[in-house]
Parts: C-alpha cells; sequence; structure tokens
C-alpha cells in the first residue's frame, strides 16, 4: 500500500482535479497527476493507481476526454496511458469505455502526437489483458492501428519516429499470445507491413527491435509459417546483418530465426540466404570474449547453424561437397577451448554424416581423430555428458557406411569409446552400443575382439536388463545378437552364456520389432549349432520352448520369422535337456499345422521339423 503521506497527496491531487472546470485549470492538475504517477514502478504503482481509481479518477478522465479538444484531450490520454501501465487498472479502464472512444479518435485525428499517446494508451491496456485485446477487437480496431501505421510509414516529420515505434509496440501487445488476434492481424496483412517497416527503418535501432519482436510474436502460428513461405520477410530480416547497426539486431535476430528453424520448410528458405556466413562472422568475432552477453552470443549462433543443419537442404547447401565455409569452421571448433563450440562441431559433423558420401569425405579429411580427442579428453568422471553423447552420435553415422568400418577401426575407436562404459547416463551408454553395433557389422575380427573381452560382455548384459531405458536395453540386446552373428566364434558365445546372455537373446525372439526378432533367432540358431550343450540349460531355463510356442501360433507372423524358428527348434530338439519340453509344448501340432502353409518355405521347414519331433516322440 502507498505511504500514508504519498497517499493524501494522490487524494489532494484528484480534489484539484475535480475541483478545475476550465482547460487553464485542468491541464495543470492533469500535469500534476501525471507527474505524480511517474515517480512510481510494479507494486508502488499499482498501489496508488488503485488508490485513484477507488476515488473516481477514470470518471474525470472520461468527462475531460469527451468534453474537451486539444492539449487537454492529448494530456487526458497521457494519464491514462500512464495508469494502464498498472495491471488492475486495464480491466477498469475497459469497463468504463475507454476503448472505443479512443479507437474513434485514432481514426479521425491526424495529430501524430495525440496519435502517439492514444497508441501507447491502448498498447497499455490490452497487454497481457485478454479482456482489452477483446474490446478492440469488438470495434475492429486492428485495421484501424494497421491504417495507421502504413500511413506513416515513410513519413518524415519528426514526431513520426516515436509514433512508428509506439504503434509497433501496440501491436506487439494487442496480439502476443492471443491466437485470435495474431490470426487476424496476419490475415489483414501484418506480416509484410512489419517487413516494410524493418526495411524502411532498418537504421533506426529501436524501431527496429520492435518491429522483429513484433514479428517474433507472429512465428509460432501455422499462418505465419505458412505467409513465410512464400515472403520476402526472412531475406529482409538477414539483410539487417549486412547494415551498420548489425550488431544491434544480432541477438533479436538470433532469437527470431532459432524460432523459424523448428520449421523444416524455413530451414529451406534459410538456406537460400547468407545467414550461416553471418552466423560464422557473428561467432569468429565474439568467441573468446569473457562477458556474459558475447558469450551468449556465441551460443544462439551456435544453435542456430546446427538447427538449420537438421534440414537436408541447408545441410547439403552448409556442405557443399566438403569445401562450404560452416563446415570448414566447424571442424575447427573440435579443437576449440570452448566446450560449447565443440559441442556445435560434434552435432554438426553428426548432421554432416547423414548421407554415406559425407561419412567417407569426413573420414577422408581426418574428422575421427579430432572426435576421439574430444572423447579421450572428457572420458573422467566428471566429463562432458552432452559432449560425449554428440561425439558418439557422429562416430556412430560416420560407421555406418562399409568403407569407413575399416578405416574407424584402425583408427581404434573400440579402444577409444569403452572408456565411456562406466557412464551410468543412460543416454550416452545408448549411443556407446549404437556406435559399436555398427562396427562390427560385418567386421568378425572386430566382433571377435570386442564379444572376448569378458568385462565389457558382462557390462552389455547388464544393460540388456535396464527397465528404465527401453533404447538401452533394446540396443544392448541387438548388440549381443551382433556379437554372436559377425564374430562365428565359440569363444565369444561362451562368454555370453556366462554372463547369462541368453534369456535377453530369447525375451528378444518375441519382440514387436519384426528386425529385432529375426536378430535373436539368427544368433540363437549359431549358438545351438556350435555349443548346444553349453548352452541348453540355459535355454530351459530362459523358457525358449515357450516363445517358440507363442511365434508359431501367432497367424501374424511373417514367414521369414517361421522358417528361422522352425531351424532353431529343429536343431534344440536333439538337445537332451530341451526334448521332454519340446514334445510336451504343444509345438508338433503347430508346425503340423504350418505343413499346409501357403509360403512353401514355410511348408518345407514345418516338414522336416514335425518329421525330426516325430522321432525324437518314438525315441522316447
Amino acid at each position: 500500500m502507498a505511504e500514508p503521506e504519498e497517499y493524501s497527496e494522490a487524494v489532494s491531487l484528484l480534489e484539484n482535479l475535480q475541483l478545475s472546470t476550465t482547460p487553464d485549470d485542468l491541464l495543470p492538475s492533469l500535469d500534476a497527476v501525471l507527474s505524480f504517477l511517474q515517480k512510481f514502478s510494479g507494486e508502488d504503482l499499482d498501489s496508488h493507481t488503485h488508490g485513484f481509481v477507488e476515488c473516481g479518477i477514470l470518471t474525470e478522465l472520461y468527462k475531460n476526454l469527451t468534453q474537451g479538444t486539444g492539449d487537454l484531450q492529448l494530456k487526458v490520454v497521457m494519464v491514462l496511458a500512464e495508469l494502464a501501465k498498472s495491471e488492475p487498472v486495464r480491466k477498469a479502464c475497459v469497463d468504463k469505455g475507454f476503448v472505443p472512444l479512443l479507437l474513434n479518435m485514432l481514426k479521425s485525428s491526424e495529430d501524430i502526437i495525440l496519435a502517439t499517446q492514444i497508441c501507447r494508451a491502448l498498447g497499455n491496456i490490452c497487454y497481457e489483458h485478454d479482456e482489452g485485446r477483446d474490446a478492440i477487437d469488438d470495434e475492429n480496431g486492428l485495421p484501424v492501428l494497421l491504417d495507421l501505421m502504413r500511413s506513416h510509414l515513410k513519413n518524415e516529420d519528426p514526431a513520426a519516429s516515436r509514433l512508428r515505434l509506439t504503434a509497433c509496440g501496440y501491436l506487439l501487445n494487442v496480439t502476443n499470445t492471443n491466437e485470435k488476434m495474431l490470426e487476424k492481424a496476419l490475415t489483414e496483412g501484418a506480416l509484410d507491413l512489419l517487413e516494410q517497416y524493418v526495411w524502411q527503418h532498418r537504421d533506426d535501432k529501436e524501431m527496429c527491435n520492435m518491429a522483429l519482436l513484433a514479428i517474433g510474436s507472429f512465428v509460432d502460428t501455422e499462418l505465419c509459417q505458412h505467409k513465410l513461405q512464400s515472403s520476402t520477410l526472412c531475406n529482409t530480416v538477414v539483410s539487417l546483418l549486412d547494415t551498420k547497426l548489425a550488431d544491434c539486431y544480432e541477438n533479436m535476430i538470433l532469437e527470431l530465426f532459432i524460432s523459424l528453424s523448428e520449421i523444416d520448410d524455413l530451414k529451406d528458405i534459410l538456406a537460400d540466404t547468407n545467414l550461416s556466413s553471418h552466423l560464422i562472422r557473428i561467432i569468429q568475432s565474439n568467441t573468446g570474449r569473457l562477458d556474459d552477453g558475447s558469450q551468449q552470443t556465441v551460443k544462439m549462433a551456435s544453435d542456430l547453424l546446427v538447427l538449420l543443419l537438421t534440414g537436408d537442404k541447408s545441410m547439403e547447401v552448409m556442405f557443399s561437397k566438403g569445401e562450404g565455409l560452416v563446415f570448414v569452421e566447424t571442424v575447427k571448433w573440435l579443437e576449440s577451448d570452448s566446450a560449447h563450440l565443440q559441442l556445435s562441431a560434434a552435432l554438426a559433423i553428426g548432421n554432416f554424416a547423414r548421407r554415406d558420401e559425407h561419412c567417407q569425405k569426413l573420414v577422408e579429411q581426418g574428422i575421427v581423430e579430432k572426435l576421439l580427442n574430444v572423447i579421450r579428453a572428457q572420458s573422467n568422471a566428471d566429463g562432458d555428458i552432452t559432449l560425449q553423447h554428440a561425439v558418439l552420435s557422429a562416430l556412430r553415422n560416420l560407421a555406418i557406411p562399409v568403407s569407413n568400418k575399416s578405416i574407424l577401426l584402425k583408427a581404434g575407436v573400440i579402444d577409444v569409446v569403452l572408456c565411456l562404459m562406466p557412464s551410468e547416463t543412460m543416454a550416452v551408454v545408448f549411443k556407446l552400443l549404437g556406435v559399436l553395433r555398427m562396427l562390427i557389422d560385418n567386421q568378425e575380427p572386430a566382433a571377435v575382439q570386442l564379444g572376448k573381452n569378458r568385462e565389457f560382455v558382462t557390462r552389455l548384459v547388464e544393460w540388456c536388463d535396464v527397465d528404465e531405458h527401453a533404447g538401452v536395453k533394446g540396443e544392448a540386446t541387438r548388440l549381443l545378437a551382433s556379437l554372436i552373428k559377425n564374430s562365428h566364434s565359440s569363444d565369444v558365445m561362451r562368454n555370453v552364456i556366462k554372463a547369462e546372455g541368453i534369456e535377453h537373446l530369447v525375451a528378444m525372439t518375441v519382440s514387436e520389432h519384426v528386425v529385432m526378432q529375426n536378430e535373436a533367432l539368427v544368433a540363437l540358431t549359431l549358438i545351438v549349432s556350435s555349443v548346444l550343450e553349453d548352452v541348453a540349460m540355459a535355454l530351459k531355463q530362459s523358457d525358449l520352448t515357450e516363445s517358440i510356442t507363442s511365434i508359431l501360433q501367432k497367424e501374424e507372423t511373417i514367414p521369414e520369422i517361421l522358417c528361422n524358428t522352425l531351424k532353431l527348434t529343429k536343431i534344440i530338439c536333439s538337445a537332451g535337456t530341451l526334448k521332454e519340453d519340446i514334445a510336451t509344448s504343444g509345438i508338433a501340432s503347430l508346425t503340423e499345422k504350418l505343413t499346409n502353409h501357403q509360403d512353401e518355405k514355410v511348408k518345407e521347414a514345418a516338414a522336416s521339423l514335425l518329421n525330426t519331433i516325430q522321432i525324437l516322440t518314438t525315441e522316447r
């Protein structure tokens, strides 16, 4: 609440206003009220404006606004604008009927200074206040505002610059976060008008920044995103970075484009501008500065670059056959002292590596060793988890092309990434497993080397049991299957058995993902073909026959899975510990039905298995 002395002063000022009857008396009274209000802000302003409203100041202002002219009207609007800075007063202003009155004045007035103050008052009334916005909409106020802005776009009157700034602020307040008003403003051409404001007044930093703020309030709407695809606004905003005031606009532009770069179609539009070269310049000019502002600018610019790279066209443009400015610079960042630039570099390389031909080029240029150096530096307990994750993502993508695998293996990628094995961060573990699975694919020596690593296999089986992270659980089990498939090594198979990994492979045979089902079936078939005696008990304890029954009885099971399941089952029939389970599980009757399957390969495999089971039953 206001202090007694100040409250008493407010009451006295209002009494003087109420007693004033002529313009000569009213103007100084209004000036005194205005000066008093301008001393306060925030909660202090709220408490004083509350007292004024309670004592009837809005009634006095309304009367003088409707009955007065010229300077008196101007002064009343200025007081009203000051009062409306206080949130509790805005509804009272709407209820009193000020909105239609002010809009009518705005339509008819040719006085630039009065129009400026009216925009200020209306902008304050609707600031974070939907009732105020609705009142403006009820009077069709948006077209009035936009017509005013158009009429003063090129006005060279010194007072017009203030009007343009205030009108832009009013547009921002009346539309911001209000879907209905945003859509109406866009339909009325607000976006094109703001683009004209930006370019026409590019040397007026206050004006430009306010227009950019207003544009930023529109970008989350579908209509704005649609309009931007056929607009030149992105190019116009990028052009601001070529002006003498570019430094003043950088952060605002970065914020705007970070929002826009979430939209795939707009990434392509931005790729056709020279935004990326400006981002590199901004990063270069701010890197090394220790102040928070410069570091934040570097972060925003590098984040924006990475976002742009997630678009296919923009990624291709910036890669430019391995010679693009962005590509060349981001590679350098891997050796930067800035952790954030290192992170951005790793993310950028991961994006460049979305295409096989890029991966090959990256590897040829020695990227792998640079990435491994980052992992080495971040492998301790205090390592940057986000950076570890980004580098592993890049290495995984680089390991996908067949021609790259041997190069990455020769560079020692497996040994380096295994230093992250103690990590308890599941997102890092997920990427680690992905790198290893890609690397050992069709690489027998690497699969043997990794599969013979008892410590790793034991840890891998632990990850197969991580229920809280489905991605790690699935990736770990797939890697387990891959080790068996690609190594063809009985030693690796026995390592998996000793580490109690069989139950996880059996569980994967009934996965909802066909690829994972098949990988598990192939791995188990290879194991039972090589070391059946070693694995038989583990298969029994893992209820393999139940999984087989489940697969065979489902009508939707595809032929490939059926064939592999039947093949696996036939092999385990010779295992003494499993014979009884197979004979009593109902597998025989299911297999007999499959001898009539429409797929010839399934029919053949079923007939072969059925014959084996019948022999098995006879032997019993």
